[in-house]
């Protein structure tokens, strides 16, 4: 098993209100897969200076945000 695998097995247990909340369709192994690969994607980015870090950083104009 890749360290990735392990990373999103071991998150893929659903907490007791997740797990009241299932329907019984879920894979919860592939989304948190899903979630870890994003979040590594954001971090990755943020690490590069391709995306800020922080929403607080972006420093928008007023004529961006409208």
């Amino acid at each position: 098993m890749q360290p990735d695998d392990d990373r999103a097995r071991t998150r893929a247990e659903p907490l007791p209100e997740e797990r009241a909340a299932e329907t019984g369709d879920e894979d919860r192994e592939a989304r948190a897969a899903a979630i870890l690969a994003d979040s590594e994607e954001r971090v990755a980015g943020a690490a590069a200076g391709a995306a800020p870090a922080d929403a607080a950083e972006e420093h928008r104009t007023s004529e961006e945000t409208a």
